[in-house]
């Protein structure tokens, strides 16, 4: 018997090439949709989760009181914080602190490297499973003068040699020092939010600023006892700032370092979600996309049925049961599933360079990986079930007398039901429509939107060990060049800069105020100036100025924090610095991203502690700015030159953002495409059951503007119904995402017109189309049919 209904499954679908290619179609984009989103989650989650501390190893995290009542959340901590909470919070078992990693040079100029240097307490190598393939975890840092490096580091430099008590020059600051290696570590995972080359001890790394409680320039990882929820251990450390630094305005909590990657956004001190709302988008875009795709497989196989009613009366006749019809039409589902999930496994393969580059991810050969074939087998058998149940049950259920004379009615609920999963699937394309319409114009809002700084013709590079030692040479010798308007030096890149400090101390400041943080920015003389950053009060850095290099320069937002009406001539100062005043305000301009507010910031004329170089190069003159770079770069240092452009950094900055436009367009099309293919089921389905009908009109005298008309309108109230329905669930989601962003656009309501609009016209032609068709044929051919 199962070899008899797989070959009439076969000879129905090879009869009827049309009805089986489009259906193919329409379940491979659902399938494949569904088989790369799946690669996709896979990929985000299970980071972090091969250190053997597993969930109680987690990071120390600050809620900070911000002045306008809000709570801002830091991962980086004061420096003894640690030591705290070691010792009065005897859950804590073991604690470990970073800092870094910072580019830094590493060898001796005839063998010199660019490496990533991270600092970290003796401890780091027990706390986290990064494994050693020699040295000893528990003492390979202890020596202030050590250094762990990595297997890749080791074979580039030592090549065979064993690298272990041997001497290497590395440059943290201006001066190069020599340090002895005490360990190798195996290659880092990949899945591993960590990633260095080498690691020396914390306190050589960050020898200066340790003592505060307010500097956040250290990460902490603790690892507290498993007989404790998350929830007891965060109520024992909360109060620990208050209750022995003397700082009541920020309290702790641990995050599990396996939550930190997909739960990185917090609102008000609590999780707010983060890179696992886009594994909640697209897992919902997934499984619509696949609803979808079966919609249309059941609008097709319904709208066949007509041409299939005698062979079911026949087969009825001589003896088949329900449960033999239905097997057969589950037989007919699940070979065009099957079809269909080849192909889409094969699309996928040849997609995954293009997927790559969208989304960032290193896939590669997927026909190996057996979660591929695992999640294959899933998507078969749930399009099975979705796609065949109903047509299976429909298509069984015919009266055999009515079925041989040719006679299939439908009843109103059947109608319903038709008109429904057309409705869903426009519903559904419509909101994406919108929401990807959304995402476009807020991320042009954000190329576009004035950021208070010039950022174009604007080259930043960062320093090594030569180059920072002759930076006064190098800015003057560049200065020679026409090619160049302006050359200054600056510790930050105006995108990334997220750290902050509480030291501070301001004429008239009082206790209230010592819970503010600020983010602190060294500068050159002309970095202002340069990056065009407009001044609001007082004057800029001076070169003439001798005292300038102890004096400050804020913005409005710090001016609005310390609660100054006359800033200009202030004292301030912090970290050891003395007698400095504010000698200007500028106006407030953006230098983290726009998903946050403008924090208050304090500018240091720190030459010294300016390790990037900034150019601003003539129009039409980049790239022999760029070389003149290299080539003054090459005079004083053996390491490789590199450079950026401050407005390509700052549109990585929302790489996760493009991303989501990118997928949701595609994804956006896809669903368009296939809800067509459903439309066009259910448009032929309609001429069917009134083709004499047609003819009729016809012969009466109607013309083909009527006789579209005529057909036409009940589409028109199914696409109408659906975006009333996608309109409001479009501007609750969109409104949702658009809330993550401090500065976003408005969400006006001709977004969802245009969308319900374009997804209209989509439909709207492809019913005239098949109405034409239809109207334009013979009514004699179509009466002598019925």
């Amino acid at each position: 018997m199962f070899k008899h209904h797989l070959k009439i499954s076969f000879r129905n679908l090879l009869k009827n090439k049309g009805y089986t290619v489009i259906n193919s179609i329409g379940l491979t984009l659902g399938i494949w949709c569904c088989l790369m989103i799946s690669l996709f989650i896979k990929d985000e989650i299970g980071w972090d989760n091969f250190h053997e501390g597993g969930g109680q190893l987690s990071q120390v995290m600050a809620n900070v009181a911000a002045q306008n009542g809000d709570i801002d959340t830091w991962d980086g901590i004061g420096y003894p914080v640690g030591e705290a909470l070691l010792e009065h919070i005897p859950e804590i078992k073991a604690l470990t602190r970073t800092a870094g990693p910072r580019s830094s040079a590493f060898g001796t100029t005839e063998n010199l490297m660019d490496v990533r240097v991270m600092g970290a307490d003796p401890n780091f190598f027990t706390l986290f499973s990064f494994p050693l393939d020699n040295g000893a975890s528990q003492s390979c840092l202890e020596n202030p003068k050590s250094v762990v490096i990595s297997q890749e580091l080791a074979s580039s430099y030592f090549g065979k040699a064993n690298p272990a008590g041997k001497s290497i020059s590395i440059t943290l600051d201006e001066n190069a020092q020599e340090y002895l290696v005490t360990g190798v570590f195996q290659k880092i995972p990949r899945k591993s939010t960590l990633q260095f080359d080498a690691v020396v001890p914390l306190d050589n790394f960050l020898p200066m600023n340790n003592t505060s409680w307010g500097n956040g320039w250290t990460k902490t990882y603790a690892l507290y006892d498993d007989n404790l929820t998350l929830g007891q251990i965060n109520e024992k450390i909360k109060e620990t700032p208050k209750n022995w630094g003397n700082s009541d305005w920020f309290t702790l909590f641990l995050q599990p370092l396996q939550d930190r990657y997909l739960y990185g956004k917090f609102e008000n001190g609590k999780v707010a979600g983060g890179r696992i709302d886009n594994i909640y988008l697209f897992l919902i875009i997934a499984i619509v996309t696949l609803v979808i795709a079966c919609f249309n497989f059941i609008n097709l196989a319904t709208a066949r049925a007509v041409r299939r009613t005698k062979e079911v009366g026949i087969k009825k006749v001589i003896g088949a049961g329900k449960t033999s019809l239905m097997f057969q039409f589950f037989m007919e589902s699940w070979i065009l599933v099957t079809i269909s999930s080849l192909l889409a496994l094969v699309l996928a393969q040849l997609s995954i360079p293009v997927f790559n580059s969208i989304t960032s991810k290193a896939l590669s050969h997927i026909l190996n990986e057996p979660f591929v074939y695992i999640a294959l087998l899933c998507i078969i058998l749930i399009t099975v079930l979705l796609s065949g149940i109903y047509p299976a049950y429909f298509l069984s259920h015919f009266k055999a007398v009515a079925a041989l004379k040719g006679v299939l009615k439908e009843d109103l609920g059947q109608k319903k039901i038709r008109a429904g999963l057309v409705a869903f699937q426009f519903c559904v394309s419509i909101v994406m429509v919108a929401g990807t319409m959304i995402v476009y114009f807020q991320m042009q809002y954000v190329h576009n939107k004035n950021l208070g700084l010039d950022r174009e013709n604007i080259i930043y590079a960062p320093m090594d060990m030569g180059t920072y030692k002759h930076a006064g040479t190098i800015v003057e010798e560049l200065q020679q060049f026409s090619d160049f308007k302006a050359i200054s030096r600056a510790s930050g890149d105006f995108v990334h800069m997220e750290g902050g400090s509480s030291d501070p101390i301001w004429e008239g400041q009082t206790q209230k105020d010592e819970k503010l943080w600020f983010t602190i920015l060294n500068v050159d003389f002309g970095l202002l100036e340069m990056l065009d950053i407009q001044l609001d009060q007082g004057r800029f850095f001076s070169p003439e100025m001798a005292t300038d290099t102890l004096n400050y320069i804020v913005n409005e937002e710090a001016v609005k924090a310390m609660g100054m009406e006359n800033p200009i001539g202030k004292k301030l100062s912090f970290w050891g610095d003395e007698g400095g005043q504010i000698v200007g305000v500028v106006k407030d301009f953006h230098f983290t991203s726009l998903h946050t507010a403008i924090k208050p910031l304090i500018i240091r004329c720190r030459p010294k502690e300016s390790y990037l170089f900034y150019a601003k190069t003539n129009v039409e003159k980049t790239s022999q700015a760029i070389a003149h770079l290299e080539t003054v770069h090459k005079k004083f240092s053996d390491l490789p030159f590199s450079y950026h452009f401050l407005d390509n950094t700052l549109e990585e900055r929302y790489q996760n953002e493009m991303k989501i436009q990118n997928l949701s367009s595609i994804f956006a099309l896809i669903a368009i495409a296939i809800s067509c293919l459903g439309l066009f089921g259910l448009v032929v389905f309609t001429i069917n059951q009134h083709t004499k009908e047609i003819a009729i009109r016809k012969v009466l005298g109607a013309n083909i503007p009527t006789l579209l008309g005529f057909l036409s309108i009940d589409f028109l109230k199914i696409v109408s119904l659906s975006f009333l329905i996608a309109a409001p669930i479009s501007w609750y989601f969109a409104h949702k995402w658009i809330q993550g962003f401090a500065f976003h656009i408005t969400i006006g309501w001709w977004i969802f017109a245009f969308a319900g609009l374009m997804v209209l016209c989509v439909a709207m032609a492809t019913v005239c189309l098949l109405t034409l068709r239809a109207a334009m044929a013979n009514p004699v051919k179509s009466l002598r049919m019925e």
